[in-house]
């Protein structure tokens, strides 16, 4: 019996260690289109929600990694490609692979659709908002296929940039609204975090301009502290 509490105490006590010592810090992976990327209202990449997001990590002493793999043109089925066929990205000025980069993140967060939704669309005379609900389905249809890929390399914390009026037209408003429903129903079916800011970023003070389809800084900020939210909920205070 003394034997038995021994080893029950011995067990304890290395747990306890190992919890004390326990790697706190967060793998951050950024992934995704302009919005991701932290472009402006000129075009020009300027400083985004993953910069505020890795700056509250750094800050906080919770940064392990922060790793951004985002590009102005970025769809769907690039992002799915590049994950496919393992792309070669910089960590910490070594090289790694996007696959290893999933499977090590703590956090990811992606904005992505954007691009797919508006490629090919024509905005003239014979234009329909049909066009945009038909589009749609052909990106849910991408997405679902991302989702799944991006779930079965990172069993961690995913968050999903949702969709806002770039166009800064009233008559779109339904369809965005119908858009961010269907594709964050998608999305918390594999147990991604869906952020909708399409209200949030209809307030004009967070463009510079009101024909910028990209936020300024203070929106920029607005959606870090809304994600920054979700992890301290969700992520650190589990870490």
């Amino acid at each position: 019996m003394k034997k038995i509490l021994t080893m029950i105490i011995i067990v304890l006590a290395i747990l306890l260690i190992y919890l004390g010592f326990k790697d706190k810090d967060i793998y951050y992976l950024s992934l995704g289109d302009a919005l991701a990327n932290g472009v402006n209202g000129i075009g020009a990449k300027d400083y985004g929600y993953a910069d505020y997001i890795k700056d509250y990590l750094d800050n906080n002493n919770l940064l392990d990694n922060y790793v951004a793999l985002t590009n102005n043109n970025e769809r769907s089925i690039d992002l799915i490609k590049s994950i496919e066929e393992n792309v070669k990205i910089k960590i910490n000025n070594k090289e790694k692979t996007l696959q290893n980069a999933l499977i090590k993140a703590d956090i990811i967060t992606i904005s992505i659709g954007m691009n797919d939704l508006f490629s090919n669309i024509t905005f003239n005379n014979d234009f329909s908002v049909n066009d945009l609900y038909n589009k749609l389905d052909e990106v849910a249809l991408d997405l679902d296929k991302l989702f799944k890929l991006l779930r079965d390399y990172s069993k961690e914390k995913i968050v999903f940039i949702g969709f806002y009026n770039c166009l800064k037209d009233e008559e779109l408003t339904e369809f965005f609204n119908y858009a961010n429903d269907k594709i964050s129903k998608l999305a918390n079916s594999y147990n991604i975090d869906y952020l909708n800011i399409y209200e949030e970023l209809n307030d004009s003070s967070y463009f510079d301009s009101i024909i910028d389809s990209f936020p300024n800084k203070k929106g920029y900020q607005m959606i870090a502290n809304k994600i920054i939210a979700i992890l301290e909920e969700k992520v650190i205070k589990n870490s």
